[in-house]
């Protein structure tokens, strides 16, 4: 699949087809899936393909005279998908355990041709969209206030980091109270 911006932007995520963005004069900017979505599609790739062969996501960034960013989801993102596939038993903390311990086999294929222009791979989200979110999504009842404590300790960090505040996070919300939206964790 292609996807084309010429003099202008786009926002969105990051999909696991394989596909080709071409950038002229304008900006792209992608979020990564989240590890409980990467794990998901990596599950649906081994059952789908022949003999449980995973087959890598590859991805062509050209840009031209323009900006591509591919940033890495914010720790509210990874937090609430993660609970929820817990929640219910859909995965468990193990697993996700076990997927990051494997990621140096990155599932995630690459390349980039920029030229008069930028690229940048694995950008951390800023502090202030960081906290915003977790703001809002506490001030919805979606995130308990121990959750959100722990989370704001991984806000700047990268990998192993972020995913033992979240993994902690989630921990911490099987034991909240039911008015928590957090009954029945598993």
């Amino acid at each position: 699949m292609i996807q084309v911006c010429v003099m202008g932007g786009h926002e969105g995520r990051l999909r696991p087809e394989k596909k080709v963005y071409f950038t002229l004069m304008g900006g792209l900017e992608l979020t990564k899936p989240t590890i409980a979505k990467q794990i998901l599609s990596k599950r649906s790739q081994q059952k789908s393909g022949p003999g449980g062969n995973v087959q890598s996501e590859f991805h062509l960034f050209i840009t031209i005279m323009g900006a591509t960013e591919i940033r890495v989801p914010t720790m509210t993102e990874e937090f609430l998908d993660l609970r929820e596939l817990v929640r219910g038993g859909v995965l468990s903390l193990e697993e996700c355990e076990r997927y990051l311990s494997e990621m140096h086999r990155a599932d995630l294929a690459v390349s980039a041709f920029t030229l008069m222009g930028g690229f940048e791979e694995s950008v951390l989200p800023s502090e202030e969209s960081e906290i915003e979110s977790l703001a809002l999504q506490r001030h919805l009842g979606s995130i308990s206030e121990r959750a959100q404590q722990i989370l704001q300790t991984g806000i700047g960090r990268r990998d192993a980091e972020r995913w033992v505040a979240v993994r902690q996070a989630v921990q911490a919300s099987a034991g909240a109270r039911p008015n928590d939206g957090l009954a029945n964790v598993t």
